[in-house]
């Protein structure tokens, strides 16, 4: 929902950026820091002022990873803040990309711009620019920033970038953020840093604060609430407690029995040579999520899974309703679909986003694990980043940077997928029925 900017705060350093000349800015300018902390806003904020001075007798070009994070994390607060605060116009088209900004007497003509992949480039070259404002930087692909600052001809050319930090090894911070706090005067020249906190959004009170704060651990707290440029080690899901996250058999089966979970549905996770990993996971009123059992084996097929899926509805007695597959394997998900009553997904969701969903539900103890699920457990012990050496050995591309080692994570990956699409797809509608559930149980 796009910001009420008629009730905005302004904390002291975001009153420093936006009262800062244009003229003053150099070439590129980058706001960096914590989730939350107002780099975005700021900029949209920024623009008319930027725009004002500039004219409008060239391009102004927006890119992000692609176009439709560009209008989600850019858009859609640009527009209600040019026409309902200042009085302009902003039209765009989201599939050609172009739009046209009205504002004080002057139209701008704009263009929207994926970025996030190697043939982004092609998309802009021989455009001649004087405004760019690259949203989420790090995520843009490096032929694309550099083909892109090469189109900035005019004089008074500007570019604007906002980013999350990521790892210490990207380019962004090697070549621009590092020097320039090394104090390298070739870089301050055309380059101007902004480091935001949290506390540098006045709009943000200190619950949020605190409830952001339980999101997150080590490198990851490091990065999203601290606004580090850090590189991710040790284990992946640092915070689960062996004391509070794991729970007796015995525990589960009355949990069952007394029906305080009331969804139940699995993750899977093909393997051959390397386990097959099936989990079977329940979801109670209250939004805590359980691992209740798990199939892992080398070398079993579908028919193996399909077996084991009827066996745990006769021992639980309960229906299941779902299983999200890995896509690897589409031959094995067709059986499944065929032959159980389950409504059978192949979305694999991004490693970096899941993992961050698994881990905020172990920060606020919403996922607890059966003791009889032990190659889970196992891995729990084991899933973890690489160390910056095994990071050199494998050559690993700044793409793959985060992304934890690809050992013993066949667990990992069936927790992830399951989890992943029901907190992402039935989030709401399990609210729902939570509601009229608990209603129906005390009549």
């Amino acid at each position: 929902m796009p910001i009420k900017w008629e009730k905005s705060k302004y904390g002291k350093k975001a009153r420093q950026f936006l009262a800062k000349p244009p003229a003053e800015f150099p070439l590129l300018t980058l706001l960096d820091g914590a989730v939350r902390s107002g780099k975005t806003l700021n900029i949209i904020q920024k623009i008319p002022q930027i725009f004002d001075w500039i004219g409008n007798e060239n391009l102004k070009v927006f890119s992000g990873y692609s176009k439709n994070t560009v209008r989600n994390n850019v858009i859609i607060e640009l527009k209600p803040f040019i026409e309902n605060y200042l009085g302009g116009n902003v039209k765009y088209n989201s599939s050609s990309g172009e739009m046209e900004i009205r504002l004080w007497g002057k139209t701008y003509p704009c263009l929207v711009v994926g970025a996030g992949d190697s043939d982004s480039v092609a998309s802009i070259q021989g455009g001649t620019w004087d405004f760019w404002y690259a949203n989420e930087l790090p995520q843009h692909h490096y032929n694309f920033y550099n083909m892109a600052l090469s189109r900035l001809t005019p004089a008074n050319a500007r570019a604007f970038a906002d980013s999350n930090p990521e790892s210490s090894n990207h380019w962004l911070y090697k070549e621009r953020i590092k020097p320039f706090l090394d104090g390298d005067e070739n870089v301050k020249s055309v380059f101007d840093y902004w480091h935001f906190t949290m506390s540098d959004n006045a709009n943000l009170s200190e619950v949020f604060i605190k409830n952001q704060e339980k999101l997150y651990q080590g490198a990851f707290k490091a990065r999203k609430i601290d606004g580090l440029w850090i590189v991710a080690d040790g284990l992946v899901y640092d915070t689960f407690n062996h004391g509070k996250h794991i729970l007796k058999s015995e525990q589960i089966i009355t949990k069952i029995n007394s029906n305080d979970i009331i969804e139940y549905f699995l993750g899977i996770d093909w393997g051959w040579n390397h386990p097959t990993a099936c989990l079977l996971l329940g979801v109670d009123r209250g939004g805590v999520y359980y691992v209740l059992d798990e199939l892992y084996a080398s070398k079993i097929e579908a028919d193996r899974v399909i077996l084991w899926i009827e066996e745990k509805q006769k021992e639980y007695g309960r229906f299941f309703s779902f299983a999200n597959c890995d896509n690897a394997r589409p031959e094995q998900n067709d059986k499944l679909r065929q032959q159980t009553n389950l409504v059978i997904y192949e979305e694999k969701p991004k490693v970096e986003d899941s993992i961050a969903l698994v881990r905020g539900l172990i920060n606020y103890d919403r996922l607890m694990v059966s003791e009889k699920c032990k190659s889970t457990l196992n891995e729990f012990e084991t899933y973890r980043y690489p160390s910056e050496t095994e990071r050199s050995k494998a050559g690993m591309s700044i793409e793959n940077a985060d992304l934890p080692l690809k050992i013993n994570d066949d667990c990992m990956d069936a927790l992830r997928y399951a989890l992943f699409k029901h907190l992402t797809t039935f989030g709401k509608l399990f609210s729902f029925v939570v509601a009229i559930y608990t209603i129906f149980s005390f009549m």
